[in-house]
């Protein structure tokens, strides 16, 4: 085989892998922006049947489908869901 060829075919592969790659990190982004919005739509559904004294994290979770661990991993408390919804 020529070793120009080779070199050619082992660039493609990287370039290929590449953009794999950034294609995959774009979908992630998206998604966990998706389920971002979709847990504050949710808190603002509870909060309006609730009220905020009576609404936990418990609550939203099982709205979604979620865990409570998933729901901290985008927000701190519910607090912080609060200030983000008053702020729309």
């Amino acid at each position: 085989m020529n070793v120009f060829y080779i070199e050619y075919m082992v660039k493609e592969r990287i370039r290929d892998e590449v953009e794999e790659c950034r294609r995959r990190r774009l979908l992630k982004q998206s998604t966990e922006q998706g389920l971002r919005s979709d847990i504050l739509e949710s808190a603002h559904s509870c909060f309006r049947l609730l009220g905020f004294e009576k609404t936990r994290t418990v609550n939203i979770c099982k709205d979604l489908g979620i865990s409570r661990r998933t729901f901290h991993k985008y927000f701190n408390s519910l607090d912080e869901v609060l200030e983000i919804l008053w702020a729309r």
